[in-house]
């Protein structure tokens, strides 16, 4: 059996891999809110007032999603630097209603007919 386990006085990797974590996920946002914009830009075409509140929607989700993802990653860094637990995953949930309304948007496209 080994001993406890010592905890360095500094962190090892001083915030590298929770801010490479947080730019790989502003690039899902950023892909998820342009993806929603095109669904909601071809919902336009069949029904404006459909595809203008998708897109205010998308585009309010992902400035939530933005907001909420750089308070985590100071909560991470803290949590980090003090040895707390990590915060949880609710800005997963976010990304997760973004994906939901672009499906929505593809399927309102769909049945409306614009698929032609």
């Amino acid at each position: 059996m080994t001993g406890p386990i010592e905890l360095p006085d500094r962190i090892w990797d001083p915030g590298l891999q929770p801010e490479r974590t947080s730019l790989a996920w502003q690039r899902v946002n950023l892909a998820g809110l342009g993806a929603s914009l095109v669904s909601a830009r071809l919902v336009v075409e069949v029904s404006p007032a459909i595809g203008y509140t998708l897109a205010a929607l998308s585009a309010t989700v992902a400035g939530v999603v933005t907001f909420v993802h750089s308070r985590r990653l100071k909560d991470i860094l803290g949590a980090l630097f003090v040895g707390r637990s990590l915060p949880d995953a609710r800005a997963y949930a976010l990304l997760v209603l973004l994906l939901v309304l672009i499906a929505f948007g593809g399927l309102l496209f769909v049945l409306a007919g614009g698929h032609r």
